[in-house]
């Protein structure tokens, strides 16, 4: 019996330091997603709703080993999508709150996987835009984004933190670069 409560009581700090939550690091806008945004000269919206449903290809909070990665805001990779957007349409001067155009996103996949050699990210999400109440606009976009990761946990977990927002600007640069978006969202 003293054994396996000294084996407990080594154990327990060693399982608790190894499995901890981190959030990831906040959005910044993608210079090209912005002008291409700017690019569109009479367009303007809002953001409206984004949804995250947690599944198999979407979880929350991401693992990433025996770690876990929270989204700093509202509780979901989705609102951190709708963030990222957020912050680009506005430094586009393209935000309008008053807008009939409405963007609005379900994140389909939010996966990374932290590798042993290559790490990666794939994102995909549903966008949706509204004007007036009608829709202009309903395609799924995917990002896929690889780095160099490492064996040693200490190493690849927070490479792949933050290589987060990469994926995410590269997911809202295919959106960008869709022609039927830019026409729908002016």
């Amino acid at each position: 019996m003293p054994n396996t409560v000294r084996a407990v009581g080594i154990l327990a700090p060693i399982l608790l330091l190894s499995a901890c939550s981190m959030v990831a690091p906040p959005y910044s806008p993608d210079v090209d997603n912005i002008q291409s945004l700017k690019n569109v000269t009479t367009a303007h919206a809002k953001i409206g709703a984004f949804e995250s449903h947690t599944d198999a290809r979407n979880p929350y909070p991401v693992p990433l080993r025996a770690n876990s990665m929270k989204s700093p805001v509202g509780g979901s990779f989705g609102g951190y999508l709708a963030d990222a957007m957020t912050k680009e349409l506005q430094l586009a001067g393209k935000l309008s709150p008053q807008s009939d155009v409405e963007i609005k996103a379900t994140l389909l996949e939010n996966d990374i996987d932290v590798g042993i050699a290559t790490g990666a990210a794939r994102l995909s999400a549903r966008f949706v835009v509204m004007r007036s109440g009608t829709v202009r606009y309903d395609q799924v976009k995917s990002a896929h984004t690889q780095w160099d990761s490492a064996f040693a946990a200490m190493i690849a977990v927070p490479k792949a933190r933050e290589e987060y927002p990469l994926a995410v600007q590269k997911l809202l640069g295919e959106l960008y670069a869709d022609p039927a978006f830019l026409e729908a969202i002016q």
